[in-house]
């Protein structure tokens, strides 16, 4: 084992006690440490492929480095675990972490450990060794904020202490103080229509003018009182009717099938028109009568096809009549022969599947088209299917393993390249109502935003992007006009972070370019938040409601300025994250 920060040499010369030990520093797990070192937090970070512009920034940011995986428990030992306050397992590889979890629960019962777990059945099989602690999936984290973007929904929901509050956005159209405007909504944001920097949190007192953008928080019936109405985006685009589908199904049959069917089948058809003309105009029963046009096309039928029931013959028709008999037989059989050997060839294998997809795209409207099938993808995805949103996707891998996982929801998938105006034509994008670009490489997303923009240059289409990196996130959204860029490790890492420190993380979103924490906490007795009034409260944190412990669990909303911390209440909070772990500091 190697240790690497700064002057120190040997684990043992740190100061081993209510630190907090990271295994990983690659993708999320480097914003979670710089979370952790932000609220005053010892951190030892384990990882064996750090390269020497990582163990500059550990160094620098005042983090301890050990080269290893951890996976001994020799090691373990070294690092402290006994007097540990937490231990995340945030490497990208899944076993890893759980290997790492399970030595760790070995030595002590009580620790809380916080894995990251990309699979849902590892999560769930992880819960209960997790416990005190969390099993967390970056995917499902962060897909509610890209899913907001990309279908531009302004509203949504989040739970606090089993009571639903509505998050909304809206364009104030006159001026004065949010509390004469909006009554018991609480200011979440104020996004001046000046351009000037975010409000955030703001009291009930500020001023706001129109054409300000103001994010308040509330319960439905606060918003009712005010006479304003949110749209949470819940619409249900797709028609599931069963002509609906039998038409989809139809035209993707039709798709399928090439030109030498299209043009066999033609001419069958063909035929068998020619042939009711004939027989509606020739065929004579010994009687004189006449064939009537179903009676025709029966005959015409059973001929093409060798039945011959025995109902209608052609043996005391005239001459012509029963040269064309002939014509008709040879011919019908030839064509249906022919026409089967292409249809089955056309339905063999994936041609179907793939044609269905296509089919499925070109007849969309107003659907929502997810580029990039990884795990953040794939869950966008299903979550806007199950919102009862249509989608599509495009993924340039065939052998992406999501693919089949989609489409048996019922998405219809085009395999292909994003920035290409072709793909984006195959899906849609002139007919799309919102566009998330969610492939794992930041470079690419930017490109493939960039493609999309052009193709909709005439359209206002939102397009979210996921990158990954927190400033190039905030340098896209400010510099190129490529889409909403959304930082994964921005939605995600304070989910981490609160599981580790005992924060209890709600939900993240974003209030333009500004990232909201949701989270909820315990007063202690005798703690930093007992007795303290809200109006004490740090700046940028707003407490939406209290379930106090003194009251059967009665949940006070709102809280006036006044209303002081009892212990055993549990507090319902919003803010930036950075102030909401000064908070819990405090606690």
């Amino acid at each position: 084992m190697r240790v690497d920060a700064g002057l120190v040499e040997d684990p043992g010369q740190i100061a081993l006690d209510g630190h907090v030990i990271v295994f990983g520093f690659q993708g999320v797990a480097r914003r979670i440490v710089r979370h952790l070192l932000n609220a005053g937090q010892q951190v030892i970070i384990i990882e064996p492929k750090a390269g020497a512009d990582e163990r500059a920034d550990i160094a620098r940011w005042g983090a301890t480095y050990v080269e290893g995986s951890g996976g001994r428990e020799s090691t373990l030992h070294r690092l402290g675990i006994a007097t540990a306050k937490a231990v995340l397992c945030v490497n990208e590889d899944d076993l890893q972490n759980i290997e790492v979890a399970l030595l760790v629960r070995e030595i002590s019962s009580s620790i809380r450990i916080v894995v990251y777990a990309a699979n849902a059945a590892v999560g769930r099989a992880m819960r209960d060794i997790a416990s005190p602690g969390a099993v967390l999936d970056v995917a499902q984290l962060a897909s509610s904020s890209f899913l907001d973007a990309a279908v531009r929904r302004n509203a949504h929901t989040v739970t606090l202490g089993g009571e639903d509050f509505v998050v909304a956005t809206v364009n104030n159209q006159t001026s004065g103080r949010i509390r004469s405007l909006w009554g018991h909504l609480a200011p979440v944001a104020v996004r001046p229509a000046d351009g000037s920097a975010t409000i955030v949190c703001p009291g009930r007192d500020q001023e706001v003018e129109a054409g300000d953008l103001v994010t308040l928080i509330g319960t439905a019936q606060d918003y009712e009182e005010v006479r304003l109405e949110v749209d949470l985006g819940e619409h249900l685009l797709k028609n599931t009717s069963l002509l609906r589908r039998t038409r989809d199904a139809a035209w993707a049959m039709l798709d399928a099938v090439d030109r030498p069917f299209k043009i066999a089948f033609g001419i069958l058809a063909a035929l068998g028109l020619v042939s009711v003309a004939i027989l509606t105009a020739g065929y004579r029963e010994t009687d004189g009568t006449t064939m009537n046009p179903f009676d025709a096309l029966y005959f015409t039928s059973e001929t093409i096809a060798t039945v011959g029931f025995g109902d209608f013959y052609f043996r005391d028709q005239s001459t012509w009549l029963r040269m064309w008999a002939v014509v008709l037989i040879l011919a019908g059989a030839t064509l249906v022969a022919v026409t089967t050997a292409l249809l089955t060839n056309a339905l063999v294998g994936r041609r179907l599947a793939q044609s269905l997809g296509r089919q499925q795209l070109t007849r969309m409207r107003d659907h929502i088209i997810v580029i990039g099938l990884g795990s953040v993808g794939s869950q966008v995805a299903i979550d806007l299917h199950d919102a009862g949103y249509e989608v599509a996707v495009i993924e340039r891998n065939d052998g992406n393993r999501f693919i089949g996982q989609v489409r048996a929801a019922g998405i219809p998938v085009l395999v292909g390249d994003a920035t290409l105006p072709d793909s984006l034509a195959a899906a849609g994008v002139d007919r799309a109502a919102g566009i998330a670009v969610l492939t794992s490489d930041d470079l690419v997303n930017i490109e493939t935003g960039l493609a999309v923009r052009d193709a909709t240059i005439e359209r206002d289409v939102p397009i979210a992007l996921r990158i990954f990196e927190r400033d190039l996130a905030r340098v896209v959204g400010r510099s190129l006009d490529a889409g909403v860029a959304r930082s994964t490790a921005e939605l995600a890492a304070p989910w981490f972070v609160g599981a580790a420190l005992g924060l209890e993380v709600l939900g993240t979103f974003y209030v333009g370019e500004t990232p909201f924490l949701a989270a909820q906490l315990t007063v202690r007795a005798g703690g930093g938040l007992d007795g303290i009034a809200m109006q004490d409260l740090a700046s940028k944190t707003r407490v939406i409601a209290i379930r106090r412990a003194a009251e059967a669990g009665k949940l006070e909303h709102p809280p006036r300025r006044e209303t002081a911390f009892q212990a055993g209440d549990t507090a319902f909070l919003i803010g930036q994250y950075e102030e909401l772990l000064g908070v819990l500091q405090r606690a």
